[in-house]
């Protein structure tokens, strides 16, 4: 049987990693698992913010079961809140 040499180590190297990346690349392609689906569809409420709310106050009236930071946390990150400050009028979205 016919032995094989490898002369250059370092390209040998670049030929397997990039041969384990594309095949990693094409399987994952052909079997759709880099894509995440969701079996639960999430309800909102719209709570229009009045004079004096707070999303603590907020956080406590619509979401009791559940810890007020976590609660104040939660409807921040869903309306894409940078601060804590709340506008007369706003529209938020709160977990029903």
């Amino acid at each position: 049987m016919r032995g094989y040499r490898i002369s250059s180590r370092p390209r040998f190297i670049a030929f397997v990693t990039i041969c384990i990346i594309l095949f990693t690349l094409c399987f994952n392609l052909i079997f759709a698992l880099s894509t995440a689906q969701s079996e639960s569809v999430e309800n909102y409420i719209k709570v229009g913010v009045s004079s004096g709310d707070t999303l603590w106050s907020i956080a406590q009236t619509y979401m009791p079961d559940t810890d007020t930071r976590e609660a104040v946390y939660i409807i921040k990150k869903i309306n894409n809140l940078d601060s804590d400050y709340l506008t007369v009028g706003t529209l938020l979205d709160i977990p029903a």
